[in-house]
């Protein structure tokens, strides 16, 4: 890698480090907060409308997102007005349709009254979001994460301060989900304006010609996006199910500030894909990708020791800190210690991951997600039942080991292997 491209890497890895430290850290802060304020279980509550969200957007999103970052990213795509206008309009189009049947059709039939006007008021965050995160993309293949990341922090923030306001003047979890949608409609706004001040009109013209192509051709990440959102969503839900709004609260309060620990590795990859998409696609570049690789492996093998061993010993400090006294923080902390554990498999996989994206091999990580995703759903509608958060804690750990074991043996096999050096024909 130059010097100049690792300049480049390095200065987006930081912005989107940054950026997501920075809305992770609100988000933490402003779930303590409404904890104490409403209680455990009215925050399980909210946990949920968002578990069921993310999953819904996943759907909207369609893989457009990683395919749209990938297509910007080459140098020798030129129409990227009409890609992406294709984009934003058939993702409106996609939420605009899955807002109506989540609350018209899916929540009536699954969850109780209470909880369908939660997951009401957080469906309405599902447009502005799948639109932030199509103009992201561009910025992303252009590497302007540093403009990204800024905008998705400032639009947080402004959500995150209304709902401690609201919290203070006595509101609950829907005036925070409220001003959560509100912020999301600033950032809305503000790619908008840079769009228009980089003189980027996208070209809507046509789009619905274009819409199968593009779900087609996004469709391997689409895959991989739903599956990876139940990979990550699916337990919530089975402990909703099974044990209620307590459960969900209490598991959510360890699980949300364990996934803050896979910062560092996300926002270090998600700024390198750009630049392993060049290099797997040129001869020169796919020279030195397993070398990249096994650098990147070393750098998150030596995060893991950084990160995971002053995370487990402070993990009563910080669950105490966020969450106070309230009952359940004793067992969150807990099994925060036993998720922690999955850390070095939860960084190694990202990179095998990000790895077989840039070569193209999308359709190998839809194979092993869903494998991994039904075996974790199984392995949860046994232990949840009988074991409750724990049940869910255990199998969080199992699936991760399971994850690294084939995402890291089908990238040696599909693409490390078969490079100069590599043991391969």
């Amino acid at each position: 890698m130059s010097q100049r491209t690792s300049l480049r890497v390095s200065k987006n890895a930081v912005a989107l480090l940054m950026a997501r430290v920075t809305m992770l850290l609100l988000g933490l802060w402003l779930n303590g907060q409404l904890t104490r304020a409403v209680g455990i279980a009215r925050f399980g509550r909210y946990l949920l409308a968002l578990t069921v969200e993310g999953i819904t957007l996943a759907v909207v999103n369609a893989g457009l997102n990683l395919y749209a970052t990938r297509e910007f990213a080459r140098e020798t795509y030129e129409d990227q007005a009409a890609l992406l206008g294709s984009v934003l309009a058939l993702k409106a189009f996609l939420a605009l349709g899955a807002i109506v049947l989540l609350n018209g059709v899916i929540a009536p039939l699954f969850f109780a009254g209470t909880q369908q006007a939660v997951i009401a008021i957080a469906s309405l965050g599902l447009l502005p979001q799948a639109l932030n995160s199509g103009m992201e993309a561009l910025f992303k293949g252009r590497q302007r994460m540093e403009l990204s990341s800024l905008i998705e922090v400032l639009s947080r923030l402004a959500g995150v301060l209304a709902g401690l306001v609201f919290i203070v003047q006595g509101g609950d979890e829907r005036h925070v989900l409220i001003c959560g949608v509100v912020g999301y409609m600033l950032g809305t706004v503000a790619y908008g304006s840079v769009l228009h001040m980089w003189h980027i009109a996208p070209r809507w013209r046509g789009w619905h010609t274009r819409a199968v192509t593009l779900l087609r051709e996004a469709l391997p990440f689409a895959g991989a996006d739903i599956v990876a959102m139940l990979y990550r969503r699916a337990d919530l839900l089975l402990l909703s199910m099974w044990h209620g709004d307590v459960a969900v609260g209490i598991y959510g309060a360890a699980y949300r500030l364990w996934e803050t620990l896979g910062l560092l590795p996300a926002s270090f990859l998600d700024a390198l894909f750009p630049e392993l998409v060049r290099r797997a696609s040129t001869t020169t570049g796919r020279l030195r990708l397993r070398q990249l690789t096994w650098r990147g492996g070393l750098g998150l093998t030596a995060l893991v020791v950084l990160i995971g061993g002053p995370s487990f010993w402070l993990a009563p400090q910080a669950m105490t800190v966020l969450y106070g006294d309230i009952a359940g923080v004793e067992t969150a902390t807990n099994l925060l210690r036993l998720l922690i554990l999955a850390l070095p498999c939860t960084y190694l996989y990202l990179l095998n991951g990000h790895i077989l994206y840039a070569a193209g091999e999308q359709s190998r990580v839809l194979k092993a997600m869903a494998a991994v995703t039904l075996g974790n759903v199984a392995v949860n509608a046994l232990l949840i039942p009988r074991w409750s958060y724990w049940g869910a804690a255990t199998t969080a750990l199992l699936s991760e080991i399971g994850l690294l074991a084939l995402l890291g043996s089908t990238a040696w096999r599909r693409v490390l292997r078969l490079l100069p050096g590599g043991g391969g024909q």
